[in-house]
Order: structure tokens, then sequence, then C-alpha cells
């Protein structure tokens, strides 16, 4: 953070909590999260995440000021891992994804701005989800007015644009406002650009739902940009008087219409969510702005920016998985301007540390509420969970499984995830010459931490448990296909590879080019070399220049998401469509176990830093 900027988050946190102010200056507290995926409990150590968060969630109530509290989550409520699943097995749930709805509507939660995620199991599930909640979905871009349903799902009910929050509850809407201590906040949520291309074929998945204005059809951007979308919000909310704004953005680490402060007018605080990285201020004080060990802030807590009219603008966002919970207090003068940030504002680590700090602040010891209590238990003691606990293999070193890493660098779990994908597919299809495999880092969604790795933790790094697809590609949908791989770089963005029969060199400082079905021309692409499935070597480039002949063809292993041209895959839904492909039966979480066990004899050794990375970014050094 600049040195002016900091004197400004100086200023505004300077007053002590017991300042005079002037009579008509309004103090809210907004409790907030993201990204939290179903991931009640943490795979390796075990650590109640849902129940600490819970506790954390009650003692900051206390703190409210003048009981004046708003709890927002910023997308991402669920995917569909072994929690989300097993909601299906508990009495009075009975679908995927309702434990979850259970425990926000058990947290009081305000609204959920719509992040990507939700919609992972598909538009039949988040129907359910939303029926079931007690608060609305919010996204001023995505368009539910022509999505299809199977018979007997509940009808998915459009809202009120810039209606009250009870009115909108179990509603998607673009807008809303809350009432809190005689003032109405304004509520305004943005689902991610990408969005459709993070959704397993979106055609099946979702059928129906778009953005408003549509999408382009070669990279399914929106037509229209979400800045002119939120800022009608904001021209709704403001003609009812609303003069205090936030909005829940879940922008992503690639945002290809980015919601920038100097674009915005009208908006006091975004909660943005979807990125890597969370923020922080530079010391804890007791409970507050305590992270977890080895854990460091990306930048400040609140960021400050300023929107087009000049006017103070608070960025703030939080850790993902349950890991942190996001605590906010601010004070409005009577026009609605920010005036105070309170010094307490920041993230809590939802560690029992954390709980133990707030419940000697606010003088009793701290419990998640009765009903995140009661849900909690009882996924706990279904079948799968229960099975969930069965160790399946050791490992000498944790596997890193880190959004930042697997998304940016190969790593030793998105090797093994790439081996294992690549021994499988020779195993069940031995006839088809499997020569490569491509895993794509966004499919990797947490650590394995050992000694001892229990299913739990495989089903919850490999949570989306995709079938392993295996399609032929010739060499120019191969160069296309690493291309899109590496196009979005330094942004971590899912589609970066983890790969198998593959050795990658790239130059992230040239352009990058994504969603093509082929390339003749490479661009970031300096060296692809293949192993064949025979062990012969082919160079398919060298020094940015395509070797060979262009028709030959290869083998490649990967997930059904890419084979849908998922992630700007296009290279490899081209290719499926032009020759065919074939699938696995099992998911890749049983695919990893049985390679732990079978190839690697139930013992894994694998450090990091890898030896003979098999991707390199030759523009490193200079980046740093």
């Amino acid at each position: 953070m600049n040195r002016f900027i900091g004197m400004i988050v100086g200023l505004l946190c300077a007053a002590s909590l017991g300042g005079a102010y002037a009579q008509d200056t309004f103090s809210l507290q907004i409790i907030h999260s993201s990204d939290n995926e179903s991931a009640f409990q943490d795979p390796n150590s075990l650590e109640p995440r849902i129940l600490n968060y819970g506790a954390i969630y009650s003692g900051l109530l206390e703190l409210a000021p003048d009981g004046n509290s708003l709890h927002i989550t910023a997308g991402d409520h669920t995917l569909p891992g072994p929690f989300y699943q097993a909601a299906s097995a508990v009495e009075g749930l009975g679908a995927p994804g309702l434990a979850d709805i259970a425990i926000y509507n058990a947290m009081n939660l305000t609204a959920n701005g719509l992040g990507n995620h939700e919609f992972d199991g598909g538009i039949n599930d988040f129907a359910r989800m939303l029926n079931a909640a007690e608060y609305p979905f919010i996204a001023a871009n995505l368009d539910f007015s022509d999505v299809e349903l199977a018979e007997g799902v509940p009808a998915i009910e459009i809202g009120t644009d810039g209606g009250s929050v009870t009115e909108n509850a179990g509603k998607v809407v673009r807008s809303a406002y809350v009432e809190v201590g005689g003032e109405r906040i304004g509520l305004i949520g943005r689902a991610p650009a990408d969005f459709f291309n993070v959704i397993n074929e979106p055609s099946e998945t979702i059928p129906g739902l778009d953005f408003y204005g549509g999408r382009n059809a070669e990279d399914n951007q929106p037509l229209v940009s979400a800045v002119d979308q939120v800022l009608e919000q904001v021209d709704l909310l403001t003609e009812q008087g609303i003069n205090k704004i936030i909005l829940v953005d879940h922008a992503q680490d690639f945002t290809g219409d980015p919601l920038s402060a100097r674009d915005l007018r009208g908006i006091d605080i975004a909660i943005t969510a979807g990125s890597t990285g969370f923020m922080a201020q530079p010391e804890a004080d007791g409970p507050f702005n305590l992270l977890r060990d080895g854990d460091s802030a990306a930048t400040d807590y609140p960021t400050v920016r300023f929107d087009g009219e000049g006017t103070l603008f608070l960025v703030v966002n939080s850790d993902q998985l349950y890991r942190y919970i996001g605590h906010l207090i601010v004070d409005f003068d009577a026009a609605g301007r920010i005036v105070r940030v309170d010094p307490r504002s920041g993230p809590i680590a939802t560690t029992q540390e954390a709980v133990d700090a707030l419940s000697t602040v606010v003088g009793s010891a701290l419990r998640a509420p009765a009903g995140v209590q009661d849900t909690f238990a009882a996924l706990q003691a279904t079948e799968q969970i229960q099975q969930a606990f069965d160790v399946v293999a050791t490992t000498d070193s944790p596997l890193n499984g880190e959004r930042a890493d697997v998304r940016s660098r190969e790593t030793n779990l998105g090797r093994l995830a790439a081996d294992s994908t690549l021994w499988y597919a020779r195993q069940q299809f031995p006839d088809a010459g499997v020569d490569i495999a491509l895993k794509n880092g966004g499919g990797i969604r947490a650590n394995i931490t050992g000694p001892n790795i229990i299913r739990l933790s495989v089903e919850s790094a490999l949570a989306f448990d995709n079938q392993i697809a295996v399609v032929e590609v010739d060499a120019g949908e191969l160069i296309a296909t690493m291309e899109n791989a590496v196009s979005r770089v330094p942004a971590r963005d899912g589609r970066f590879p983890q790969l198998a029969g593959v050795f990658l060199e790239y130059d992230a400082s040239r352009e990058g080019v994504s969603d093509q079905a082929s390339l003749t021309t490479p661009s970031r692409v300096r060296t692809l070399q293949v192993t064949r499935a025979d062990g012969s070597v082919d160079v398919v480039v060298e020094n940015f220049e395509p070797q060979g002949d262009m028709a030959r063809t290869f083998v490649i292993a990967t997930n059904g998401f890419l084979l849908t041209g998922g992630d700007g895959y296009q290279s490899l839904l081209a290719a499926s469509e032009a020759r065919g492909s074939v699938q696995t039966e099992i998911g890749e979480q049983q695919v990893l176990i049985e390679y732990f066990r079978d190839e690697l004899g139930g013992q894994v050794l694998l450090s990091e830093p890898l030896e003979n990375p098999r991707i390199v970014r030759l523009d490193e050094a200079s980046a740093e």
C-alpha cells in the first residue's frame, strides 16, 4: 500500500473506539466470507472449521455497534465434495448442498453474491438450494428467465430488484436492500465474467441460464459489461434514498470485465471473492487480524480506492474454505460517506486459538449456533463421511494443492494427479497409445499434508471427481491446448496445466492466446516436447516454431470438464467432436487412490521443489 493510501487508512482508524461523533453518524458491522465451498472440516488436521467459524460469528455479533450487523457471503457457497453430497443422506435435508444452506440460515445470512461453484451440481441442485435459503442470491449480470428445470424441482423465483432481502429471500435478484438500525443498506452482486467457462457443459448443466445481454459464442464472455448493469442497480437503490451501498463481486483471479473503482460511483464498499490472496492489517490485536501460522496477507484490509467521482471506496475480502471470517466496522456520515474504519477490522482465523481469544474479549465461552452444530453432527454421522476417514496411503512430504501454486507452477500434488491420470488411462485403454496427461490447476482444491492420507483428503483435493477422458489431437490442436494452458499467466487462472508426458517452456511476457481450436503459430510456447507412449521424444515446438508434420496426432488423457471446452480448452472440444473420445467409469479420486496403492505401493515419496520440472516459465526471473 503506498504512503498516501496508508495515511488515509491511518486517519480513518485513528479515532478511539469510544470517540465522540456527530449524532447522525451511523456505525455498521459487516461479517463476511467467500469461496467456502462446503469445506466444513480440514481434510488433513480434521479441524472443525465450520464450528469455529460459527463460534467467531457469534462472538462478533456481541461487538456490533448498536446491534447493527450484516452477514454476507460473496459466492461459491458450495462445491460438490463429500459434505455437499452427504446432505442427501441427512433426514430433513435429503438433497446435495442443503446442509450448506441450513448452516447459513442458522447464522442469519443477509445475502449471497453469486459465484460459479453454486452451479457445479447443476441447475436442479441450485434450485433446491435457493428454495431452502432464507436469504437472496444476488447477481446483476445473470439472467434466469429462461432456465430449464427437471419436473418436480422447485421453480427459481426471480425477485424484485431493489426490494428488501426479506421479500427476496429464496429468490435470485440483481440488487436488494437490508434495513438495520433504521438505515437501509443497498446490496448489488456480480457473478464472474468467466462464469460459463468454469461450469461443466453449461448447455446441459445449467440450460437456459445466460448473462443479461448474452455472451460471445467464441469465448463465452459477456457481450454487455457488468459495469453498466451494476450502475443501473446503483441508480435504482439511490432513487429510493439509499446512500450506503455494498457491491458483492465474485471477480475471480482473471477478470475479463473488471469492476474498477474508477468506473463506478455510488458504492461505498466492495466485498470481493474468487481471487488468490487475502487482506489483513499488519499487526494482530488479540483475535483481530489474527492469522493462521504461516499465512501472510497479500495486501492491507481494507484496501482504499477512489471511485469515478473521487469518493472513498473500500475493498475487502477474506481467505477461502472457512479458514477465515472477515470483519469490517465502519462509520458513515449523514450523506452516506465513510468517515471511520474501526481498528478491529480485519480477518480472524477460524482456529481454536482465535475462538478462545475472542471469548476473552466478549467475556463468555463462544460456540457455534445450535443449528450449525446439529447440521455438522448429522453430516459426520453419515456413512459417506465416516468412510472418508479411512487411510489410503502415506506420504513423507506434504502434497501441495495450494490455489496460488497449482495455478501458477507445477507442484508435487499436481504431478501426482497428472501421473495417475496417464497411468490409469494407459491401463484402461491399452490400445489407444496414450501419450500425455493434462490436469487443470483449478481442478485441484486442497493440500494433502499427511503423513497419513485419508480418503477425505483425496476427495477434498480432487473435489469435482471428474471422469478421465481420452481424445486424439493433431499437432495444431496440441499447440492450441498448451497455449491456452499458459495464456493467463501471471493471473492465477484455473486453466494452468499440470502435465505428464510433456516438457513445456513458455514465456509469459509474450501475448497470451486462449480459447482457440487449433494453432500453427505458437505465441508463448517456446518448447513443447512429448514423450510418446513408446518412449520416443517428439518435438512439437522449438524456439517458438512448430516442428514436423502438423497432421500427426497425439493421444491425451484429461478430464471430462476440459473435453467439453471448459477453462477455454476449445481445442479439446474440437478434437472430441472430430474424432470422438472415451471416458473412464470411475472418477479421478478413485484413480489417484488406486495409483497410490497399486503403482506406489501405498507410499508417496515426492517432495518439493520438484526435480527436473516439466513446466518452465522462461520470464520468471524478470517477473519477480
